[in-house]
């Protein structure tokens, strides 16, 4: 699955946002996604693809590209 479909389904289970809404260029405050759900957006990442987003890296998020274009860096940074 990819990244961002993870991204969409964890943002509308979790954060009742509109699918249609989830996109690359979207913001993560046009999304309403608050402090502490970034923070939890994070450790679920961590936990399901092994990477770690520290608070530094997580406070520079502004898009959904930026935490799509992370997680995906990091896997092929493995491979």
């Amino acid at each position: 699955m990819r990244v961002l479909d993870v991204l969409t389904a964890l943002f509308c289970e979790k954060y009742a946002c509109d699918p249609e809404c989830v996109e690359m260029a979207a913001t993560l405050d046009e999304l309403n996604i608050a402090p502490h759900e970034r923070e939890d957006m994070a450790v679920f990442l961590g936990e399901l693809y092994g990477v770690d987003i520290d608070d530094t890296t997580l406070d520079g998020f502004e898009t959904v590209e930026d935490v799509v274009g992370y997680v995906e860096d990091h896997l092929c940074e493995r491979e």
